[in-house]
């Protein structure tokens, strides 16, 4: 368990580079606390649960993990 950080992504999909989803998004998730993302579909909520799994990386931005830019973690250890 840890704490994971959102700071500022902003995201594409590489194969749709010109269409951006995330756009200076910021979430803060506390340790050992539940968070459900809520919005109408085609928000991003299936994009930003990608980049905390690290299932791709954010265009800017970072995702951190016990304020460890995730991109720096092993992803064997992470996953």
């Amino acid at each position: 368990m840890g704490e994971i950080d959102v700071c500022d992504i902003a995201f594409n999909y590489p194969s749709k580079p010109d269409v951006q989803v995330l756009n200076n998004v910021n979430i803060n998730i506390e340790n050992c606390s539940t968070v459900a993302l809520v919005g109408h579909s085609g928000c991003g909520k299936s994009s930003i649960i990608a980049l905390i799994e690290r299932f791709y990386d954010p265009v800017g931005g970072k995702v951190l993990f016990n304020k460890q830019d995730i991109q720096e973690i092993d992803t064997k250890w992470y996953h």
